[in-house]
């Protein structure tokens, strides 16, 4: 119990220590890292900023450009299973008709069940079929659309000036508080863009 006093006297005392540094010392413009002293021990601030990850979707080019490209496959599948999807109601409609009316013959009308049941296969085959590929596209965006971030930030980040990066999303609440002065986000979004500008020329 006594060890656990010692250690949280410390750990406030660090802490005290780096607030107390960052509140009086001047503010630095270089990118090299601050260090402070406390307990005969020298100790590196870690310099953190974050993205705004719903900005840079918002605004990111390539990130609008794909998400626009999937919406529209997803559309032109959706029309493709209405269609046949009408075809086959309209013709199911009319067999069922001509039973209700017993206009059919027993093997005219095993014929038309075959034939309803082979065309509903298909169009189960084909749903299966455009799932997959959208799945399978959405997930290689996805994938490209991380690594153009993580590539990028690399060399934003190429002097060392942050020890962390990190991505913020409201959404996901996955921090809970940010201060706004260690917000990159415009900086990331500007230099990705013009990037992408590049890329396609």
């Amino acid at each position: 119990m006594k060890n656990l006093s010692l250690i949280l006297n410390a750990v406030l005392f660090l802490l005290v220590g780096t607030l107390f540094y960052l509140h009086f010392s001047s503010k630095k413009t270089s990118n090299q890292p601050q260090v402070i002293k406390a307990d005969g021990k020298s100790f590196t601030v870690p310099q953190i900023a974050y993205v705004d990850i719903d900005s840079l979707q918002t605004n990111y080019a390539f990130f609008k450009k794909g998400v626009a490209k999937l919406e529209a496959d997803q559309a032109s599948a959706e029309s493709e299973l209405g269609r046949k999807t009408s075809v086959f109601q309209s013709e199911y409609q009319k067999f069922m008709e001509k039973a209700q009316a017993q206009t059919l013959t027993q093997e005219e009308g095993a014929a038309m069940e075959e034939k309803l049941a082979i065309k509903k296969q298909e169009i189960d085959a084909r749903t299966q079929q455009l799932q997959a590929e959208f799945a399978k596209n959405s997930e290689k965006f996805d994938e490209e659309f991380k690594q153009k971030v993580v590539d990028y930030l690399n060399k934003y980040n190429s002097n060392g000036r942050y020890t962390y990066i990190l991505p913020y999303m409201r959404s996901a609440i996955n921090l809970l508080y940010v201060n706004q002065a260690n917000n990159i986000t415009d900086e990331v979004i500007k230099g990705m863009n013009e990037e992408y500008v590049n890329e396609k020329k």
